[in-house]
């Protein structure tokens, strides 16, 4: 049974017709010469073809022979840019990375992980994209993601999911430091609600909760629902809005200029982000950067367990 043909054999082939004799060429890549020459009939086996003259003592290359030594020539340089571009690609200096964020973790995590990851990997092509959890989902089992960060608690259980837990943040509702309701001596659900009240897209049993904390039957606690931090931010400034938003001033942006509201029997807010990658898929250099990077930001964050 005749054997496959191999990049080593057509490296032989290329240091016999650069060295000019079996005997150089077999010292150029570390074999003896009877190695070498069987190297080289081997491939002219595989090939059913004479590549070499060995008459008269010298290394002449067959008609056969130059057509496989160009070709072999090609095939190892490509061999050499797959291993530059691998090079590359773990180095980030080349690739891509898709990123899905929930509302509250594109407002703490996402910018600042975006703008680490672009100083630091500046040629890395990378695509954020912001929206609820079960969207997301979807869109990495389409493989449209490399991994995405949400809060978890309305992921059903799907097979090929895999889910690492990130440290927990505070949340909190915010308003503008000169909000009418911070010269009250205690503010509950209800006085706040005297004012628009906005937040993202809760999870269903967070959402129940606040519904079941109200005696008004003709408005849930939220009258406003928007997943950009960005205009729940300006809605505070410009409106006496109420906004609910993670409570992490070293990530969260969005609520600089804000000021927290404490209100009553809401204090021990908590996120429950996880970090969600397909189970059992290697995931790109890329990718375990940026978990990497995750990790570090949430690192030193460590409040206790909460709502």
């Amino acid at each position: 049974m005749k054997r496959k043909m191999q990049l080593r054999q057509l490296q032989h082939l290329v240091a016999l017709a650069e060295q000019g004799s079996f005997g150089r060429a077999a010292q150029a890549v570390h074999l003896s010469q009877p190695a070498l020459s069987r190297s080289i009939d081997t491939l002219e086996d595989n090939l059913q073809a004479r590549l070499i003259d060995r008459a008269y003592g010298t290394v002449r290359f067959t008609q056969a022979g130059e057509l496989v030594l160009a070709r072999a020539r090609e095939l190892l340089a490509d061999a050499q840019q797959i291993q530059r571009d691998v090079l590359q690609l773990e180095g980030l200096a080349i690739g891509s990375l898709a990123v899905g964020l929930g509302p509250f973790a594109a407002s703490t995590l996402g910018r600042m992980a975006l703008s680490l990851m672009t100083q630091r990997h500046p040629q890395l092509l990378m695509r954020m994209e912001v929206a609820d959890t079960a969207t997301l989902s979807e869109r990495l089992h389409r493989r449209q993601l490399d991994l995405f960060i949400a809060d978890t608690r309305d992921l059903k259980k799907q097979p090929g999911l895999k889910l690492a837990r990130l440290p927990d943040l505070p949340v909190s509702f915010f308003v503008q430091p000169k909000h009418p309701l911070r010269r009250l001596k205690q503010v509950t659900l209800e006085k706040a609600m005297r004012y628009p009240v906005a937040g993202p897209n809760l999870p269903t049993e967070v959402a129940a909760y606040f519904d079941s904390q109200i005696q008004r039957d003709d408005r849930g606690v939220f009258n406003v629902t928007c997943d950009d931090a960005g205009t729940l931010r300006h809605l505070a400034l410009t409106a006496n809005a109420v906004i609910l938003a993670p409570h992490a001033p070293a990530l969260n942006t969005d609520t600089n200029a804000l000021v927290p509201l404490p209100v009553a029997g809401f204090a021990r807010m908590q996120t429950h982000y996880s970090l969600v990658t397909l189970a059992g898929r290697t995931p790109s250099a890329a990718a375990t950067v940026y978990t990497r990077l995750v990790t570090e930001l949430m690192g030193p964050v460590r409040q206790p367990a909460g709502r």
